[in-house]
């Protein structure tokens, strides 16, 4: 009887094993990395279809048949798709091991594209490295995961020492203010700022007393006033722009004005798919930096209101992420990761609604440009190793425990 007992009350223990196992799987296809991938991979196909829609009106413009735009984005997806493969693959503590020779090789990136008849000159700004008239190359997309794995690296290896002045404070400092100096001489102010907040954020979650970034700031208004008053005048033109665009529709206002017809002719459900009209030449830069219009003149609040959640999701499985993460380095590397997405796509946003002056930063992975969708992809790679290797080592600690009771 007490057989039949023990066995009953077996089998009831192994029933129960197998419920918890059925829901375990149907819970792993809800693990940030699924997640994170499913987003990643849904953005990625709205872009192709949104580069496709904005470019055909250049091509019926054109004397050319082909979609070169639409072939040329198309192309660099898939080589950003092999790319992230290849970081999910390969262990992101290698990148901590190699930091500084990344960092490095940004550096001397930064320095080349400055060099006449090296560096090409786009749109005022000498920011691109070109290999014919389809390769390109920007430097200062690769330096904002350079930036991210050595700073990463950096608050890991000091940890303990991260609220002294010298070693959490003035070396950062330094190297922050190299870079950005660098990106200043191409000139490129939206990316100088955008690598200087992604390392600021980095290095106060690191340990850096606060008291040392408020004195800092607090010593800069000279120097920030002082550059007010020389302040290029293409940047004086973009803030008179975000002031008032409408003191002159037909010029530094015009491409703001233009965004804000889109946004408001696509209504609630928008235009549909391919009828856009501020497309047809009327709106600069309509698939890179202003793409995001396009998508609310086609597809309405209701399309960019889902863009938005999606980035919103996208950046919650990423701090989920971070909380994850198994050692100091994965923490601080998937928090710069996902603060940068979830950044450039608030400041790219912003830029399009008016809520900002305009700054030449793309929305991440729907925007054409191979070097910013490369450089996102294996950033998002990265960030699905991290995430793989935490649940690795979650699995194994759960399969211990399990195994411990079943044994006791």
């Amino acid at each position: 009887m007490n057989v039949l007992r023990s066995q009953h009350a077996y089998g009831k223990e192994v029933q129960s094993d197998q419920l918890t196992g059925y829901s375990f799987a149907s819970m792993r296809s809800l693990e940030p990395a699924n997640i994170i991938m499913y987003l990643v991979m849904t953005l990625l196909v709205i872009g192709v279809i949104m580069i496709y829609s904005t470019s055909s009106a250049k091509v019926v413009d054109s004397v050319h048949s082909t979609n070169t735009t639409f072939l040329r984005h198309v192309m660099w997806v898939t080589i950003a798709i092999i790319g992230m493969l290849i970081m999910m693959k390969i262990d992101y503590h290698y990148l901590q091991k190699y930091s500084t020779v990344i960092l490095i090789v940004a550096l001397a990136g930064l320095v080349v594209v400055l060099i006449p008849k090296v560096g090409t000159v786009t749109y005022g700004a000498r920011r691109w490295i070109r290999f014919g008239s389809y390769f390109g190359y920007q430097p200062s997309e690769f330096a904002k995961l350079a930036m991210i794995i050595f700073m990463s690296g950096y608050i890991t290896k000091n940890r303990e020492k991260m609220s002294a002045f010298a070693k959490g404070f003035v070396v950062p400092i330094i190297l922050i203010g190299i870079v950005s100096l660098l990106i200043l001489k191409e000139p490129d102010f939206g990316t100088a700022m955008f690598i200087s907040m992604i390392s600021f954020i980095l290095i106060m979650t690191g340990g850096t007393r606060v008291v040392y970034v408020v004195f800092t700031m607090i010593a800069s208004i000279p120097h920030i006033y002082q550059i007010m008053h020389n302040i290029p005048t293409y940047r004086h033109n973009r803030l008179l722009a975000f002031l008032d665009p409408w003191k002159d529709p037909t010029g530094i206002g015009y491409q703001i004005i233009q965004s804000w017809i889109a946004l408001g002719s696509g209504g609630i459900v928008g235009l549909g798919l391919g009828e856009s009209r501020q497309k047809l030449f009327f709106l600069p830069m309509s698939d890179n930096d202003f793409i995001f219009s396009i998508v609310g003149e086609e597809f309405g609040f209701i399309g960019a209101a889902c863009i938005v959640v999606m980035f919103a999701l996208l950046t919650w499985q990423g701090i989920r992420v971070c909380k994850a993460a198994m050692d100091s380095f994965g923490f601080f590397l998937s928090l710069g990761i996902t603060v940068s997405l979830a950044l450039q796509a608030a400041i790219n946003i912003a830029v399009v609604t008016g809520s900002i002056p305009t700054k030449g930063l793309p929305l991440p992975f729907i925007s054409t440009g191979g070097s910013s969708i490369i450089l996102s992809m294996l950033g998002v790679g990265i960030l699905l190793n991290i995430a793989r290797q935490s649940g690795d080592a979650g699995a194994s600690a759960r399969n211990f425990e399990n195994n411990r009771s079943f044994a006791a």
